[in-house]
């Protein structure tokens, strides 16, 4: 059953790899974009996967982040369809809530530190533009901050998990190579 999906699967890429050479995205991207990294299934690949997506997740990037997650993946080469999916953890429902901790904690580190002030007594903004770069700059620097975190322990994670899934598989052939002796 697994040789019959295998060879599906490789069938179907090479269709895939067929139809988009005559398009626009080849013509940018060239044989980039069939580089076996950003479609395979290895472990660093899925963990840079996982990573990107986690970081544009924590940005308030909202309407562009599967367009950036892409093209950083093929750009990267990590798995796109994973860094795909990992970018939809902030989604309509959770979003509010991720920027506004966000927020808080950009606030809570820049509130007292001399930067913030600095940043926006340099532009010397009037006083709505002023608080709106303010609180935008709140914005960003907790994001960056969660999203660095969240690629870190992201790629931790992932490498963890193959490692653990590939020692309890070497469990089980042990163990039924004992049984059969």
């Amino acid at each position: 059953m697994l040789r019959w999906f295998k060879r599906r699967w490789h069938s179907k890429q090479e269709q895939m790899q067929h139809a988009l050479r005559d398009t626009y995205i080849y013509r940018i991207l060239g044989e980039r974009i069939f580089d076996h990294h950003i479609w395979g299934l290895d472990r660093n690949s899925l963990a840079g996967g996982v990573s990107l997506g986690l970081f544009v997740a924590f940005t308030p990037t909202i309407p562009f982040q599967m367009f950036l997650c892409a093209v950083g993946a093929i750009l990267l080469r990590v798995n796109m369809p994973v860094s795909v999916a990992a970018c939809w953890i902030t989604n309509p429902l959770t979003a509010l809530p991720i920027y506004l901790a966000a927020r808080r904690l950009g606030r809570y580190l820049l509130e007292h530190s001399r930067i913030a002030g600095f940043i926006l007594d340099f532009f010397s903004f009037e006083s709505h533009t002023a608080r709106f770069m303010e609180q935008g700059l709140y914005l960003w620097s907790g994001s960056l901050i969660f999203s660095i975190a969240s690629a870190f322990l992201g790629y931790i994670a992932v490498h963890f998990a193959w490692r653990l899934s590939h020692l309890l598989k070497g469990k089980m052939t042990g163990d039924n190579e004992k049984e059969n002796c």
